[in-house]
């Protein structure tokens, strides 16, 4: 493993740009409404793309969205921000190398992003903050082949009876860990920070919900949907946690296939 200490490393780091910024501080008003419009239309890159998934199928609109200002009004403001914090993030990073599918990453995270925003509504929960959660909680893996690239190469092709274990062999910690030193580096909420670093073994689960919870089963219904195993039979803890959460289990997978579509339309906008 390399020597040099993760704090060093995650000074290389690129830093948030003020778009995405702008999209975490922003409110839900009608001042806000007009000022998030004018924000993503001084990038205009960023709005093209925001402008084609507000005009994808997923939304089914009779009638094409012309502007940002009608998209942020059609779509909502908390829609608006989860696209532009999704885009700005997906375009942070940019990663060329055969051992890591890029797209597929940042679809899999766009999905739990989306899963995690319905678990959040139908449990009271923020939902900005549960999207915002779900789409960094494999923020840790980028971190790893972006500052470890030789290392990832080991953990990729390394024999071991999971990535978990593969990582903290190699490296002596996980991407829950380093994800969660990276949210700190940006000086994300501490909540966000804490859901990243349990997104893969929650801890306090009879506690009740909880956003480390919402993330692990987020994670969890949309790798299991992927799996596309129609034998495939959910573990009876998870279907105690939702029980817990009073989520039907037909619902969770219903919210699971929702966000795959979800996140097709968003990362056929790259």
């Amino acid at each position: 493993m390399n020597t040099k200490s993760q704090a060093t490393l995650l000074a290389d780091l690129p830093s948030l740009p003020t778009v995405i910024m702008d999209a975490l501080q922003f409110t839900a008003d009608k001042q806000n409404l007009s000022n998030l419009a004018n924000k993503i239309s001084q990038d205009p890159h960023m709005a093209v793309r925001i402008l084609r998934v507000a005009n994808s199928p997923f939304y089914g609109r009779s009638r094409e969205i012309g502007s940002l200002q009608e998209a942020v009004v059609v779509l909502g403001l908390n829609r608006v921000k989860n696209l532009l914090l999704g885009l700005g993030f997906m375009n942070l990073f940019r990663l060329n190398r055969q051992d890591f599918d890029y797209s597929q990453f940042w679809h899999h995270s766009m999905a739990v992003a989306e899963c995690a925003r319905q678990l959040a509504i139908h449990t009271g929960m923020d939902q900005d903050i549960a999207f915002t959660a779900g789409l960094l909680h494999d923020i840790g893996l980028l971190a790893i082949v972006l500052l470890f690239p030789d290392d990832f190469s080991r953990i990729t092709t390394g024999q071991h009876l999971n990535r978990i274990e593969a990582e903290r062999h190699v490296l002596g910690f996980d991407h829950a860990e380093i994800g969660c030193n990276v949210a700190k580096h940006w000086n994300l909420p501490m909540a966000i920070q804490h859901a990243i670093e349990q997104h893969e073994i929650p801890r306090g689960q009879d506690e009740g919900k909880s956003l480390e919870l919402m993330i692990h089963m987020a994670n969890f219904l949309v790798l299991a949907k992927q799996r596309d195993d129609q034998a495939f039979e959910y573990p009876e803890s998870i279907v105690q946690i939702l029980e817990m959460l009073n989520i039907p289990l037909d619902q969770a997978i219903d919210w699971a296939n929702s966000s795959q579509q979800f996140a097709n339309q968003v990362v056929a906008s790259l």
